[in-house]
């Protein structure tokens, strides 16, 4: 059977742009490498992504979003130099020069820090979904050796991906430690009871002391599109939410990117807001794609919500309950802050770095930190 590889470099030039045959090969927690996701990134990329596809007949049976990043580039958790810096100062404490000449790079599986995907027909049989998914890993590499980058990564891969993961350790990609990403099952019996009968006791009580607090200061919720109007008032609770954890931001870049996703991520993105006394308090970007939720940034007025449980009333009881009112089947939280994550009833997803740099005295760097 015939596995040609076609490379593209603009959505429009897709064979059937923005619909789902593209969409319906990722699966779950796929979103970041969906239509929606990919205008956005298109629009925001200083270079013209790659998206290479895999076609039987009319039909597509494989897909793959590619970035290529500079070493300035902005999107720093996405970058393989930013990325094994960390993981290499977290097993030695020691910075990682070198890995500055992993860039600039070709980001493979999509432009955020979350779950690297690629997309191969289910209906397949096993063989058949390797040969595809090989054939574009391979062709992701030509055109990064082509276009003169460093390194070839897929930075978020999740465990049990086996299928991606058993095709990059063929083609010796590097693999090293990676972030752990959090999502929320949604009760199937759409109780909110129901979650919090997952927890022990005490950990319900710190709950419903939560849950009350918030009812009792008339905390209310609202969830509408994201607009032009939203975006102004939004803007000012994420500027305080980097101040308060000393992150430098930029209000037009940060203006920007959410003019960008309101532009090209459709009704896919909305923004459940917090209020009390009709003052903005709180807020959470978030994505529906596929039956699940993605909750994608916040912001918060620290000094109009006091000491009010806001944050976990805003992204997680929240969130839940406008997923169990839609009848979503998880909410997806990204990496980072595992213990609020795990404390409110997240499941742990490991997962897994994937590098191949160009030049040798790279490779055995990167196998060296992989034994550390």
């Amino acid at each position: 059977m015939n596995t040609t590889v076609t490379v593209h470099r603009d959505l429009a030039d897709l064979p059937h742009p923005g619909t789902a045959h593209w969409d319906t090969l990722f699966g779950p927690r796929g979103f970041y490498a969906a239509s929606p996701w990919l205008g956005h990134a298109q629009a925001t990329a200083a270079t013209a992504p790659y998206y290479f596809t895999v076609t039987d007949g009319a039909e597509w049976i494989g897909a793959l979003p590619a970035y290529p990043l500079e070493q300035d580039t902005p999107y720093v958790f996405c970058s393989p130099g930013r990325v094994v810096d960390t993981l290499h100062r977290q097993a030695t404490g020691e910075p990682a020069p070198w890995a500055a000449e992993l860039m600039p790079a070709l980001a493979c599986g999509g432009r955020n820090p979350s779950h690297t995907k690629a997309g191969v027909a289910p209906g397949l049989d096993p063989r058949r979904r390797r040969e595809v998914l090989a054939a574009m890993v391979a062709e992701a590499e030509r055109q990064a050796w082509a276009a003169g980058l460093q390194s070839v990564s897929f930075l978020y891969v999740d465990e049990d991906d086996d299928l991606l993961r058993g095709v990059l350790a063929d083609a010796q990609y590097i693999s090293l430690p990676g972030q752990t990403a959090y999502s929320l099952t949604v009760p199937e019996d759409g109780s909110f009871d129901s979650y919090l009968a997952r927890f022990d006791q005490r950990h319900r009580v710190k709950l419903k002391r939560e849950l009350r607090a918030l009812a009792e200061a008339g905390v209310t919720y609202r969830t509408r599109p994201l607009t032009e109007e939203l975006i102004d008032q939004i803007a000012p609770l994420e500027m305080a939410l980097y101040a308060r954890h000393g992150t430098t931001a930029n209000p037009t870049a940060f203006r920007a990117v959410f003019d960008s996703i309101a532009a090209n991520t459709g009704h896919t993105a909305r923004v459940t807001t917090a209020h009390l006394d009709e003052t903005l308090i709180g807020f959470a970007l978030t994505f529906t794609h596929g039956g699940e939720l993605y909750a994608r940034q916040a912001g918060f007025d620290y000094d109009a919500k006091g000491r009010l449980p806001v944050y976990f009333g805003l992204v997680y009881y929240e969130l839940l309950r406008l997923a169990l009112a839609e009848g979503l089947t998880h909410i997806h939280y990204s990496t980072g802050s595992d213990r609020v994550k795990l404390s409110r009833g997240c499941t742990p997803r490991p997962q897994h770095t994937y590098l191949k740099p160009r030049h040798p005295t790279l490779t055995a760097h990167l196998t060296h930190l992989a034994h550390l």
